[in-house]
């Protein structure tokens, strides 16, 4: 006999579905908790950074000359990275590039230990840890789906972003104390050890469970490139992405330059209050990556709305002066970041085949955060004034998305389809084995 149908409007008509938990399977359990213990030293090493460039030149722009060079391999090469990670075996190269990563800590430990460190060794290890980045970033968000079947991805990506969101919390606050306490070597040095967590769950993965992955096709890797720059322009769901994605990572998420210049210039914020202003990004980013761990797919709707709202909410940052207030709208605007990038890259994620993977979420790595922003966030400031720049910068991001919103409508009046293939549920989940698509 069928079970009839919750009345319309009853409580269990109005229930959400049910979302797969991606940490019921082994391997996405495994590999979460590394994440955990790893992505606060990155934090903790950017702390570390940041404090001995101002302590051996006492210069600003030394400080933003290592931060041009630490993003500057991930804009040139991060289509690269996504080619190698389409190409090989992603858990073999990630434990390749994370290795180099505690190399590279270590050694800026040692520097610092044996009194020998200068600023160009910190020029050249920031560049290095750049271009591990930029192989890394592909392969570690690419890795997701083979961790995880299709009805889990998901759940796994906003669980990824969840401990992005803890470590940028957790990383600096634990910096600060291990740089008072025991100096900047022992912060390069924890951040050193910390990478083995993620070593340590790459080898403790079960290989039988992971997902089956396709390899792209063994062309030269600038072709590789070419054919996912050009699959991207021609799919209208993911060029609707992008396009959103350019604007809101061009403008909007360059945090760390429109943070310090609101703070000094509108809120005249002092140094503690400028990490208050900070504790509420952060905030806002982990309640709503929190939020977003108990949502499905996500819809055009869901990111149309985050892009926008992200957009107003720095328009109004630009029009207070108070720190409450504003502590308030940087909460907002961290958990609008969250939930739009977080929404894109599984929209992404779920639209790409799985040969071309890497090489299309390495797209969302050149465009969030975007080398260029800060730049233009800058001149804009020094020309127009902080509120200017800032309001300039909102009203930006939601010309961006509404350029995707109308790019979106003039192909669904072609027909084009925008709401991927809804992942099959999973009726029972074992803690254990990862169950198949279809099961």
């Amino acid at each position: 006999m069928n079970q009839m149908a919750p009345p319309p409007g009853s409580r269990a008509a109005r229930q959400r579905p049910k979302v797969p938990k991606a940490i019921a399977i082994h391997n996405f359990r495994v590999f979460f908790t590394g994440s955990i213990i790893s992505v606060p030293g990155t934090w903790m090493q950017m702390t570390a950074q940041a404090w001995l460039v101002l302590e051996l030149t006492g210069s600003p722009l030394s400080l933003a000359i290592v931060t041009s060079l630490q993003f500057l391999p991930v804009m040139l090469l991060s289509l690269i990275g996504g080619a190698i990670a389409d190409r090989f075996p992603r858990r073999r190269l990630m434990a390749i590039t994370q290795s180099l990563g505690a190399t590279q800590a270590a050694t800026l430990g040692i520097l610092c230990l044996t009194g020998t460190i200068s600023i160009w060794h910190i020029y050249v290890m920031a560049m290095t840890l750049g271009i591990i980045n930029a192989l890394d970033a592909p392969l570690r968000q690419s890795f997701i789906g083979e961790l995880v079947p299709p009805a889990y991805l998901p759940n796994a990506i906003a669980m990824g972003s969840l401990a992005q969101n803890l470590g940028r919390i957790i990383g600096p606050a634990l910096g600060g104390v291990v740089i008072a306490a025991f100096g900047v070597a022992a912060a390069y040095f924890l951040n050193a050890l910390t990478f083995c967590a993620t070593l340590t769950a790459l080898a403790l993965l079960r290989g039988d469970e992971l997902q089956p992955r396709k390899y792209a096709n063994k062309q030269p890797i600038l072709t590789q490139v070419t054919e996912g720059l050009s699959y991207a322009r021609n799919t209208p769901p993911i060029l609707f992405l992008l396009i959103a994605t350019a604007f809101i990572g061009l403008f909007g998420q360059n945090f760390t330059t429109m943070v310090p210049l609101i703070s000094t210039y509108l809120v005249n914020a002092s140094t503690a209050e400028f990490g208050i202003l900070n504790s509420c990004l952060g905030l806002g980013s982990f309640v709503a990556a929190a939020v977003m761990t108990t949502r499905g797919a996500p819809s055009t709707r869901r990111i149309l709305l985050a892009g926008v709202g992200f957009g107003i909410v720095l328009c109004a940052i630009s029009l207070s002066s108070s720190l409450v207030f504003s502590g308030l709208l940087f909460f907002f605007v961290g958990a609008a970041a969250v939930t739009f990038s977080a929404s894109m890259n599984t929209s992404l994620q779920l639209w790409a085949p799985p040969e071309m993977r890497g090489r299309l979420v390495s797209m969302i790595n050149l465009l969030i955060p975007s080398p260029i922003g800060p730049v233009l966030t800058g001149a804009a400031a020094s020309a127009l004034g902080v509120g200017m720049a800032v309001m300039l910068n909102g009203l930006l991001c939601c010309l961006g998305v509404g350029v995707a919103y109308l790019y979106l409508m003039n192909h669904r009046r072609r027909g084009t389809n925008f709401e991927h293939k809804q992942p099959e549920p999973v009726a029972k989940v074992s803690p254990e084995v990862a169950p198949q698509p279809g099961e």
